[in-house]
Order: C-alpha cells, then structure tokens, then sequence
C-alpha cells in the first residue's frame, strides 16, 4: 500500500487513536471517501487549487483550464485505488486489534487530521501520487500529461493538506458515525 493511502485519509482520522473502533474508521472512510469524490466536492477541490496554486503557476490561465478540465478525472482516478477504507484503518492500527470500543473524541479525530495532512505533504508521498499519475492511473505515457503531474503535485498536495487541517472539525462532525466535534 502506498503511503499516498494517507490522502484524505481524514476521513480516517478516528482510526489513528488506539481507542476507536474499526467501525467506526471504516464507516468513516467510506463516508470520506464518497464525499471527496461527490460532485460537490470535487467542485470545491477545483477552486481550492485554482485559488492557491494556479497564481504562482509559470501559465495560470493554462493552470486553471488544465485543473477544471482534469482535476475531476484525476480525483477520481486516485481516490479509489488510494482511498481503499478496510486498508487504511488496518494500516493506521484500528482493525488491527478486535477489541477496541472507545468512540473517538474531537481532539483525537482532529489531532489525526493533522498527522494525516503532515504525511499527505511529504515528499515521499507526492512522489507516489506522481508516479501513479504518469503511469496507467491517468497519463498513460502521455509526456505533457506526465510533465504537469509531476509539476504540479507537490503543489497542489499541500493545499489539500491545508483543507483538511483547516476543516477538520468539520469533517469529524460530519462523516463520522458518531459525530464527534458536532
């Protein structure tokens, strides 16, 4: 599993305490999961990166366009190879131990969310989405497509790493079966 895994993996962030349930981190996956890729989402993911990455861009018109014309596809093509619910919470330890029945509190879940966003930012993460990118996940060969990954991910990762710490109460409350910060 790559470690891009951790992408969004907010909607795991319950599962980084040793108390939550396996439950409760893969409902909450799921849920994350469909929400980053609903059309309203992916509609704010857009003017996130239009707004805080396209500006420093060499080009920014050619960002924009290539953002509002890729960025769904591109969601859409990781999301669900990087976003697996069962993989993550195994990964971050709330499966791994049967036992476990604590609900998650808001500090837990959103302390979580900023490990999480730390790891998403990291070189060696964006490393993983890039390759993914060029390779069959969405560029195919393509050596323009595979230029602007590799340009603009590690641009564009921190941004979204940003969000997630930003609205991390809000995703708590929001996608997780206990709504916790609500």
């Amino acid at each position: 599993m790559n470690s891009f895994t951790a992408l969004l993996t907010a909607c795991l962030v319950a599962a980084a305490s040793a108390d939550i349930t396996c439950e409760d981190c893969t409902i909450f996956g799921t849920n994350m999961q469909a929400y980053l890729m609903s059309a309203e989402s992916i509609a704010e993911q857009i003017e996130i990166i239009v707004a805080n990455v396209c500006p420093g861009a060499t080009d920014p018109a050619g960002c924009e366009s290539g953002i509002r014309e890729n960025w769904e596809a591109i969601a859409m093509a990781m999301y669900p190879v990087f976003l697996n619910a069962e993989d993550l919470c195994m990964k971050l330890g709330a499966c791994a131990q049967k036992s476990l029945v604590a609900l998650p509190t808001c500090d837990e879940c959103t302390g979580s969310v900023a490990a999480i966003a730390d790891m998403i930012s990291s070189e060696e993460t964006i490393n993983e989405v890039v390759a993914f990118l060029q390779g069959d996940g969405f560029c195919m060969g393509d050596a323009d497509c595979s230029a602007s990954a590799a340009a603009g991910m590690p641009l564009i990762m921190p941004v979204l790493a940003g969000v997630l710490t930003e609205n991390a109460a809000q995703y708590c409350c929001e996608q997780s079966p206990s709504a916790v910060c609500c």
